[in-house]
């Protein structure tokens, strides 16, 4: 073999190895005190992290409206008026229509908040929802948000008079401005033509002026439900119909970053996605633990590494140099697909790792018939060899355009378990082709004697 063959194959082998540190070990960097790993985590269903369970109803709750002697509601009891409880959800809003509706938009919100791996058992008959959430960090910040109505308004501060509201808004998102104090965090709100000219006129009424020698301000109130987001006036004229509401700021390190962000990105969610036909209220919280503890994780991956090990150690014996070869480029491969579903954020349930064990067998599979085809075929230059293995190719994407496809369906089922299987076998598979192209080929073909 020549230098400059043996310098290809040195530079593959440190290529996988490095691949293998980062797949195994993580990448660390040291970010503030703390050295961190800045590699995600596996995102594991909730069969492994356990979930929780949110109840959501149809409010039942009533609000006491005050009528005058001419039955126009008022503020405040007085003479003449009287009193009466009213349910917040008029006896005619409560539809099944209007309970499935309420159903698609919490979904929507669910997907945009990035929540994939939940599940929603509901009544058609009282629009009463079980919310089953995976559990992490973000969870308690979703359920918050699930089933707030999200009504929105903008209306005077002191007449309580309504200016804007949700029929206004084309469109929501959040975004950051960073200055020399460092990063802040804004929600966006662009109006319709109507929507544009109403902000355009409150901007150049609600503003600071002078009376009497005196500072006054005339303001409004941005309102979802019956909470007061912001309360503000207005330094300039918008005539563009783009609104920024600072949500907060922080310093140049970012550290309060990302819980800015994700409050603005939830409210745009809610802004975007528009209010719940009908007003829910949480009346159940709770956690379920999952079946499968980390203990019971242990034995089944200290049997997979031993049967790895076993089986690179069989085609190390059988084949020899490129058995060794073979098994150095099994090991890169299983690290790059782990490392893979990791920077993916591929949802790994019990159905996924089904998925990928079937991928990694595929693998060995496709590498035992290529070292086959070598030695049977007595291939002994790098032209003889890399027709080997392109018959070794050929012949197994002939066998798997069925499996690709049927995988590339499975991602597309909006159940957790099932998309799960079929996006590990995806990547699996995918990945697999592209490294033995290069990685295996490289390391087999160009080892091979002239």
């Amino acid at each position: 073999m020549k230098t400059e063959q043996k310098l290809k194959v040195a530079l593959v082998v440190l290529l996988i190895v490095l691949i293998s540190l980062i797949s195994f070990g993580g990448i660390f960097v040291k970010q503030t005190k703390f050295v961190n790993n800045i590699l995600p985590n596996y995102s594991l269903g909730t069969d492994f992290t356990g979930s929780r369970v949110v109840g959501v109803s149809v409010s039942t709750t009533t609000n006491t409206v005050i009528y005058d002697k001419d039955g126009n509601v008022v503020e405040e009891e007085g003479e003449g008026t009287t009193t009466k409880e009213e349910p917040i959800n008029p006896e005619e809003a409560l539809t099944k229509e209007n309970y499935k509706k309420a159903k698609k938009i919490i979904e929507k919100r669910l997907e945009k908040m990035g929540v994939t791996d939940y599940t929603i058992r509901f009544s058609e008959e009282n629009g009463k929802m079980y919310i089953s959430l995976p559990e992490n960090s973000g969870t308690d910040s979703v359920a918050q948000y699930v089933a707030i109505r999200g009504e929105f308004k903008v209306i005077d501060s002191e007449t309580k008079e309504e200016l804007l509201n949700q029929n206004h808004l084309k469109k929501a998102y959040w975004s950051y401005n960073t200055t020399s104090s460092g990063v802040n965090i804004v929600l966006v709100m662009q109006f319709n033509e109507e929507g544009t000219q109403i902000l355009k006129d409150m901007t150049n009424k609600y503003v600071s002026y002078e009376e009497d020698g005196e500072t006054k301000t005339k303001k409004v109130s941005f309102m979802i439900d019956d909470s007061s987001l912001l309360d503000t006036y207005f330094d300039e004229e918008i005539s563009n119909g783009t609104l920024q509401l600072s949500i907060g700021r922080t310093d140049t390190t970012g550290a309060n970053f990302s819980s800015y962000a994700q409050q603005a990105a939830q409210l745009a969610i809610l802004l975007d996605e528009g209010a719940l036909p009908l007003t829910y209220t949480i009346d159940e919280n709770r956690y379920v633990t999952s079946d499968i503890s980390t203990d019971m994780l242990l034995v089944p991956v200290i049997i997979a590494i031993v049967i790895i090990a076993l089986g690179i150690i069989f085609v190390s014996i059988r084949y020899r140099k490129n058995g060794i070869l073979a098994g150095i480029s099994y090991i890169g491969y299983i690290a790059l697909y782990l490392l893979i579903l990791r920077l993916t954020n591929t949802i790994i349930t019990l159905e996924g790792i089904v998925g990928i064990v079937i991928a990694v067998i595929l693998n060995y599979i496709f590498t035992m018939y290529l070292l086959h085809l070598l030695k049977h075929q007595e291939a002994n230059s790098i032209e003889e060899a890399s027709n080997s293995f392109k018959e070794a190719m050929l012949k197994s994407l002939l066998i798997l355009i069925p499996v690709i496809i049927i995988s590339v369906i499975l991602c597309f089922i909006n159940w957790i378990t099932i998309s799960s299987f079929g996006m590990t076998i995806f990547w699996g598979i995918l990945i697999s082709f592209l490294y033995n192209l290069v990685i295996t080929r490289s390391l087999i073909v160009l080892t091979t004697k002239k």
